[in-house]
């Protein structure tokens, strides 16, 4: 979209096109696809919806780098403010996207741009071993994201700045998307044949439906506001109407949100070596349990691609041996955090991508829905935003008073507590001092990118773009709400999360449990501990219940004001006269900011009976 070329920031809208618009419902759910450094990154010159939240009960350089954990102590008051130690302090391995990338190829244009593709099919099979019969009917019938069977059809490529070739067949159409596909509007993927003749630099076009998002931006305002943030790597985007002619003449299928591949045509736009890595994580945790998976031979080959690529897609790059490093270091106990931090990683992107994600509601970035860049010959890695047609909807505290499944699960995932599934976050957010830098690198962000002109009038020259596809066929059919919102509830659900920040992310990162001791003196429970990233202490409830429900008559251990520790908690208790049988525990950690507010169960899970039942663990008695 537009951007100021001398301030990398977003160009203001015309009052013409901010006076357009009016209310719609911001709804959210994903659209996903399918040695360290010694100096600086270097990046040539390119050449040049919301919901509200009331409170708990709404639902280089010369010298070394600074100390790792500079910064203040942690505090018992997440609302205390910051001090003037600056939220990004300048660091060798600092990274920063090219703004002209942006503008060029034919992007940065506030309007929606027409792309045709005509089938071109034959009869025969549609499996995964011959598709040379597959159809759009089969294209549109791919409802499972899962399997490795992704069928395509061949078709002829066309747009206003990529005129016909009079070719029969010049790409290759699928759909694209995960949850996104059990929707009637679906997204897709066009594969142009010759790498050397691509449209706008791209030969993967990714066309993204977003049909969750009423107003069809999200993805687009958020990818553009990334892009303006240093540390940050961002895609471009345009707006496009797709037509298909299937045999029957040109059909509309309405407006798609274009975003950039991320390949290796992606890191050469930017500057960078065209051999960088680039990794797309499917339920990636960094955890010691997948570095077998993503063993590599002495060439950097996965020595099990199928096992490799289940836990991280390879976009670019064909040697993975920096992958394999930074993960032996991560897990080496000889190694503290900070040094693998300092080595491997780059403190100031971690944090500002963390930073965007609460201030944007980008809740599912902790697995997946994010992108790790490896320089070529850097043993160093970056988080890249990726997918955000889940964002601007502020976050909403869990009810302290909800203890249904899906409220805890709720609560698992609530603000600093989802982060425990992701071995670099949460020790990231473990080191003295995080919360304060988090509401400082939020601040910054907010006061320099995020502000009133940029966000708002972006959303509004979106909004007023967009509004006349809403409004027609086929769209208007699977829109609620065709009337899009102000940008003022856009900027209105960043400065709610940034409050929710500041003064309402003392929910604990959940205790996990370990397994029971059961003897004829007693039964002795442990667990890890609980973690506040605001720094208030902790507690522990034990509860051991005849069901899972632990409603309060099943309850046969009910203890209360359990003192935290360091490394693992135990608690024993005197066997109780109920025999043997099945056995419920869970154990609840409190803040003693606000107990009966801020508050988190454990991080373990029971399945039975075709219901899962989180925050506790099963045990036999015999």
């Amino acid at each position: 979209m537009n951007f100021d070329p001398c301030t990398k920031r977003p160009a203001r809208a015309s009052l013409a096109l901010i006076t357009l618009l009016s209310t719609l419902t911001l709804v959210a759910c994903s659209d996903s696809g399918d040695d360290s450094d010694s100096g600086a990154v270097a990046v040539p010159d390119a050449g040049s919806g919301t919901s509200d939240l009331s409170g708990p009960a709404g639902p280089a350089e010369p010298g070394p780098a600074p100390p790792p954990d500079a910064g203040p102590e942690p505090t018992n008051d997440p609302s205390i403010p910051v001090g003037d130690t600056p939220a990004f302090p300048a660091l060798p391995s600092d990274l920063n996207d090219v703004e002209a990338v942006y503008r060029q190829d034919g992007y940065g244009e506030d309007d929606v741009v027409r792309i045709d593709v005509r089938t071109v099919t034959v009869p025969g099979p549609c499996t995964e071993e011959d598709e040379s019969g597959c159809t759009l009917d089969d294209i549109i019938a791919d409802t499972n994201s899962n399997d490795r069977f992704k069928p395509d059809v061949d078709v002829h490529f066309s747009a206003g700045d990529y005129p016909d070739d009079g070719t029969s067949a010049n790409a290759q159409l699928r759909q694209r998307g995960g949850f996104t596909r059990f929707a009637p509007q679906k997204s897709f993927r066009i594969r142009l044949d010759d790498k050397d003749a691509p449209w706008r630099t791209e030969r993967k076009i990714l066309l993204n439906k977003h049909p969750y998002d009423p107003s069809r931006i999200h993805n687009a305002l958020a990818m553009e506001l990334l892009a303006t943030v240093p540390h940050l790597l961002a895609f471009r985007t345009q707006f496009t109407e797709l037509w298909i002619d299937d045999g029957a003449g040109a059909v509309d299928y309405g407006m798609f949100t274009q975003i950039e591949e991320p390949d290796d045509r992606w890191l050469e736009r930017r500057g960078f070596e065209a051999d960088g890595r680039l990794y797309k994580p499917e339920l990636f945790r960094f955890s010691e349990q997948e570095r077998d998976a993503i063993r590599v031979d002495g060439t950097g080959a996965p020595l099990d691609e199928k096992a490799f690529e289940n836990y991280l897609e390879i976009e670019a790059g064909d040697d993975h041996r920096a992958l394999s490093t930074v993960m032996d270091a991560l897990h080496d106990p000889a190694r503290s955090f900070e040094s693998v931090l300092e080595q491997h990683f780059n403190r100031n992107n971690l944090q500002a991508w963390l930073a965007m994600n609460i201030l944007l509601n980008q809740s599912e970035a902790v697995t997946h829905n994010y992108l790790l860049y490896n320089p070529a010959g850097t043993e160093r890695f970056y988080f890249v935003p990726w997918d955000y047609d889940t964002t601007f909807a502020v976050e909403r505290e869990p009810s302290p008073d909800a203890v249904d499944p899906g409220a805890l699960r709720t609560r698992l995932r609530y603000g600093y507590a989802r982060n425990v599934d992701n071995e670099v976050i949460r020790r990231f957010l473990q080191m003295p001092g995080a919360h304060e830098r988090m509401v400082a690198a939020a601040d910054e962000l907010r006061t320099a990118y995020l502000d009133e002109s940029s966000v708002v009038a972006r959303a509004d020259a979106m909004a007023a773009v967009v509004e006349p596809w809403l409004q027609r066929l086929p769209d208007s059919e699977h829109i609620v709400n065709r009337k899009p919102s102000p940008g003022t509830d856009f900027l209105a659900s960043i400065e709610g999360n940034a409050d929710a920040l500041r003064t309402r992310f003392a929910v604990p990162m959940p205790p996990t449990l370990l397994d029971p001791r059961i003897g004829p003196q007693g039964w002795t429970f442990a667990w890890t501990p609980a973690f506040e990233v605001t720094g208030s202490a902790l507690s522990y409830d034990l509860q051991v219940s005849r069901t899972p429900r632990f409603a309060a008559d099943d309850l046969i251990v009910n203890l209360t004001g359990i003192a935290d520790a360091p490394d693992i908690i135990e608690q024993t208790v005197t066997a109780p006269q109920a025999g043997a049988g099945t056995w419920y525990v869970r154990v609840i950690a409190r803040s003693t900011l606000d107990p009966a507010r801020f508050w988190q169960v454990s991080n373990d899970v029971v399945e039975q009976a075709g219901e899962t039942w989180p925050g506790m663990r099963r045990f036999q008695v015999r």
